[in-house]
């Protein structure tokens, strides 16, 4: 242990291991003092410390009391807070021991305290509070730094970053100019972009101090980099609207900076869709990757009859860390009959009773209409005329006074009976292109009609 002279008159030596110590933010220097008392008297000695904040020491006692000729070693505590709180740099520290009964008299000694968890000694002194940085994509991390100028002349010094892009970086200078002995703190930001670019890990960098006025003086500092992982996806259902028994798929992207799987799960309202596979397997993507679940949906019972029928179902895509998303689509079927085959077989039905009720009507009123047959007569034949046919009047019977028996007239030669005229046949009486038709021919168009009808509907 290195001997000083004893200061004052009270007669009390300090005496110190060494003058330069060193401590990383957040670690503790031990720092030992051999307090003497050299005088004839007993010394309540006071212990004081100055040049860093005073919650950085601690020490056993602030009071110290020593019998004439003893010496005690005393143990100083000196630990500044941890990186971001605390910041690299040199202090020099002012140890102060005084003798109660003459405060005036004091002893101190002055050593240097360097705090930084890395320095880089030469003309250009450089020293970090810390070597290992976290950040989050998207946000940033500060990087601190204390230049020193060691050289004998004024320079400047260019700063710069390797292992990383230089876009992910930002200084308030490229450049800093310092005096003899000069130190400054100098910032550096580091804010890595929220995509697939910055990729989760540890990242090894270096920081590169150049000299200006001498341009093959360098510092350079190792340091790491550690991005946390980055959870961010984006999905899609392709197509929403799912024609049934068709292939739908589930397109997922993963947008964060690590690996990862995706849970994908399918439901509808009262299990009216069915799914083909049941159950997705994981889908495990790599950044900036794009991932596909492909699947069938379909209902689980068809109608008889109807039109297009919407059924909606969900899609949800989760993520490990918790986050998920719903999709929301729909399966459209039909109906095995369409809805309008109803109302079309009604028509053809009505149509078919409307003819069979035409052709009744009209075939009775032509049965009534057949003109009866003239009385023989005399003279040319009768021509079918247009009018009705009358009949003749009734003869009266009339009793002729009794005669006297007279002999029997010859009897009259019979004459030939005239043929019948000939009559038009009325419309309606027979078969002929103008009598409708049966309804057996209704029948069958109708049974024509229906069918093609459905085909033509189906292709649409």
């Amino acid at each position: 242990m290195e001997e000083t002279l004893p200061t004052g008159s009270g007669g009390v030596a300090l005496h110190l291991s060494s003058y330069e110590f060193v401590v990383a933010p957040g670690q503790a220097v031990t720092i030992p003092l051999l307090i003497h008392n050299q005088g004839t008297a007993d010394q309540a000695l006071s212990l004081s410390v100055r040049g860093v904040p005073g919650h950085w020491v601690s020490v056993p006692s602030p009071l110290v009391h020593l019998a004439p000729g003893e010496q005690r070693e005393v143990t100083l505590i000196v630990q500044p807070p941890a990186f971001p709180d605390g910041h690299a740099g040199r202090h020099a520290l002012v140890i102060r021991v005084a003798s109660q009964q003459a405060p005036a008299e004091a002893v101190e000694k002055t050593c240097s305290l360097t705090v930084a968890a890395l320095e880089v000694p030469g003309r250009i002194d450089m020293l970090l509070a810390a070597t290992e940085f976290s950040v989050t994509p998207g946000s940033s991390t500060a990087v601190p730094l204390v230049l020193r100028n060691q050289g004998l002349d004024a320079d400047t010094f260019a700063l710069s970053v390797e292992g990383i892009p230089s876009a992910w970086v930002y200084a308030p200078t490229a450049a800093v100019s310092l005096a003899p002995g000069q130190q400054q703190e100098v910032s550096l930001t580091i804010q890595p972009p929220a995509s697939d670019q910055a990729r989760a890990g540890r990242h090894p960098f270096r920081i590169l101090v150049s000299s200006r006025g001498a341009p093959g003086q360098m510092a350079q500092a190792a340091c790491i980099l550690t991005i946390a992982p980055l959870t961010r996806f984006g999905c899609e259902l392709q197509p929403q609207r799912v024609e049934a028994g068709q292939p739908a798929r589930i397109v997922i992207e993963n947008q964060g900076n690590v690996q990862q799987t995706f849970a994908v799960g399918l439901q509808s309202p009262g299990s009216e869709v069915i799914f083909e596979p049941e159950a997705t397997p994981p889908v495990r993507i790599a950044p900036g990757e794009v991932g596909l679940v492909e699947f069938v949906a379909k209902p689980r019972s068809r109608p008889f009859l109807g039109g297009e029928v919407s059924l909606p179902f969900t899609a949800r895509v989760q993520a490990p860390d918790h986050q998920s998303r719903n999709l929301s689509g729909e399966v459209v079927t039909r109906g095995l009959l369409p809805g309008w085959v109803v109302p079309a077989l009604l028509v053809v039905i009505l149509g078919i009773i409307a003819t069979v009720v035409l052709v009744a009507v009209l075939g009775g009123s032509g049965s009534d209409a057949i003109p009866t047959q003239a009385p023989p007569t005399e003279g040319p034949p009768a021509v079918a005329t247009d009018a009705p046919p009358t009949e003749a009047p009734p003869e009266v019977p009339t009793e002729a006074p009794p005669e006297e028996p007279t002999a029997e007239p010859p009897p009259e030669e019979p004459t030939a009976e005239p043929p019948p005229a000939d009559t038009e046949e009325p419309p309606g009486s027979g078969e002929g292109p103008d009598r409708p038709a049966g309804p057996c021919a209704s029948l069958a168009f109708g049974l024509v009609l229906v069918p093609l009808l459905v085909r033509a509907r189906s292709r649409e």
